[in-house]
């Protein structure tokens, strides 16, 4: 299907423009005051009620709705089959709203394009919002004669867009696609328009005209006013999608579309039962990782343990032999030598799990962090416990509480030997596991239901670990830790504005409260495609 992605390249004319029509400047509209003909029902349906020269200058207006969604459509202009602009159709336009009411006044455009001296063809295409194709409006010839001491060199530019697609949000709850960047025209200091658009069909356009000042350092000609920030709805069916944003030329010359990002979207509202192959799959990973490193063996396994059981055994052996309680791993070549780890020093990942995890794409690692000791390596002392934060709000949304079944809903993890000494985020990582199945409710902290910085504040309370109840706190209240540092119960956070967190287990994998109408699970890392930093609490 052709959508709003293809009328940015160029396309073809319509009909052959018969020669009777041709006048001494221009040729008839290819396009009535009656909505254009849509090849499908699907199809944006609209008028090109006016495309006229006057001097060298070729002005349009008309209007135009798309029957699938209430969304503003784009129009995009091509010059002899090449685009050069775009406006958006969100004029008002009182006899629209008459024929449409559904869609309200703001449905018309309209907008002028400079030509140069010759013969050229305009034509304007409605861009598709939904299930459908564009729909070309009109096409009209114009014959622009030379004015003297003008140069006759074409008015177009050659410079595009530029800019970046920053950061993304997809909420469960709303099923809303929240995204933010940047994006500039090289030929203006005035802010242009930005198209969102997944898996090829635009669903909104945004004003790149936010304040930036990181982008007014690098562009001094151009100011600060050129970010973009918008929030559409988005996709509801689970998959993997496309997101890209697409900078609109300010004038002749192509667009822009900004390295695109993808994001999966799980079911929403789904059993824990679900998670099942991905806990499996995790423990299997993890218990590699510990049998390979030497910290345990294949026997300290029960073939009759749960998934969580396995991860709780490998993770703490894993701990243990950080430290220097257990046997210390095989020298790898190319990796850093075995260094026990102690209140002072972060032992590096590497040495005891093998190579740097799978982690996704992720922003600059970001400054800041907690100096001082490593509170995770340390021994688990009983001392006092910190306040777990409050039940939560927004239980509207919320999965059902599922009834425990010893496995995948608050599962049974082995006990500890007589005389073992715990590591702190063994006992914060026993404590989160145990909760696997609990439903998420925003702002929860425990004991039965979670947000997912809640989860990290509430197990690691069980350790006499005082996290704050929100994430960006969360990132500074420990030590830094860089991700081929990452050891079991590391905090791991996602996104430049770190809107979550997540408890590390060990192969990439980590223990999270994902979000509105999920369970407390086991995820992978990788699939949230914008892991940030790293902190030992």
């Amino acid at each position: 299907m052709h959508r709003l992605l293809t009328a940015l390249r160029p396309r073809c004319c319509a009909a052959a423009l018969t020669a009777t029509l041709v006048a001494a400047l221009t040729v008839g509209v290819m396009a009535e005051s009656t909505p254009a003909g849509a090849a499908s029902a699907h199809d944006p349906r609209g008028a090109l009620d006016s495309l006229n020269l006057k001097g060298s200058t070729a002005s349009f207006a008309g209007w135009v709705v798309d029957p699938d969604m209430s969304g503003t459509v784009r129009v995009v202009v091509t010059l002899d089959s090449t685009p050069v602009s775009s406006t958006l159709a969100n004029q008002s336009r009182a006899d629209v709203a008459k024929v449409y009411p559904k869609y309200g006044p703001r449905r018309g455009f309209s907008g002028s394009l400079g030509l140069a001296a010759g013969k050229h063809t305009v034509c304007l295409t409605a861009g598709d919002l939904g299930v459908g194709s564009d729909t070309r409006l009109g096409c009209k010839t114009f014959a622009v004669p030379k004015i003297a001491g003008e140069s006759t060199a074409s008015a177009k530019s050659t410079k595009k867009p530029i800019g970046a697609f920053d950061w993304f949000y997809y909420s469960v709850g709303s099923h809303t696609l929240s995204v933010r960047g940047w994006a500039l025209d090289p030929d203006t200091p005035k802010p242009i328009y930005v198209d969102l658009m997944v898996d090829g069909q635009s669903l909104g356009s945004a004003v790149a005209g936010v304040a930036r000042p990181d982008v007014a350092k690098l562009y001094r000609l151009y100011g600060a006013n050129h970010g973009f920030a918008y929030t559409m709805a988005a996709p509801v069916a689970p998959g993997n999608y496309q997101i890209c944003a697409v900078a609109v030329n300010a004038g002749a010359g192509g667009n822009t579309i900004l390295p695109c990002r993808v994001i999966t979207i799980r079911p929403v509202g789904d059993p824990a039962s679900l998670n099942v192959a991905t806990t499996a799959t995790a423990a299997a990973a993890i218990q590699a990782q510990a049998i390979k490193s030497g910290a345990a063996k294949a026997s300290n396994f029960p073939a009759s343990a749960n998934s969580a059981s396995r991860i709780a055994i490998a993770t703490r052996a894993l701990l243990h032999q950080a430290t220097g309680r257990g046997a210390r791993p095989p020298a790898v070549k190319g990796l850093p030598a075995f260094t026990a780890a102690s209140p002072t020093k972060i032992v590096d990942e590497q040495a005891v799990m093998g190579t740097k995890p799978v982690l996704g794409t992720y922003p600059a690692v970001k400054k800041g962090g907690r100096s001082g000791v490593a509170r995770s390596l340390q021994s688990y002392a009983s001392d006092g416990w910190a306040s777990a934060g409050a039940p939560g709000v927004g239980i509207l949304g919320a999965a059902a509480v599922l009834a425990a079944n010893g496995k995948t809903v608050h599962p049974t993890l082995p006990a500890y030997p007589a005389g073992y000494v715990k590591i702190r985020a063994e006992v914060a990582l026993d404590a989160a596991l145990a909760r696997i199945g609990d439903p998420y409710v925003w702002a929860a902290a425990g004991p039965t239901t979670f947000d997912c910085s809640g989860l990290t504040q509430w197990a690691w309370a069980k350790a006499g670990v005082n996290l704050t109840h929100y994430t960006g706190s969360q990132a500074v209240q420990g030590v830094r830790v860089q991700p081929n540092q990452l050891l079991p119960g590391d905090l791991v956070l996602f996104g430049s504005d770190l809107h979550h967190v997540g408890m590390y287990l060990g192969a990439g994998y980590m223990l999270d409260a994902p979000d509105t109408g999920a369970y407390v699970r086991v995820d992978k890392i990788s699939w949230f495609g914008d892991f940030s930093l790293a902190v030992r609490p």
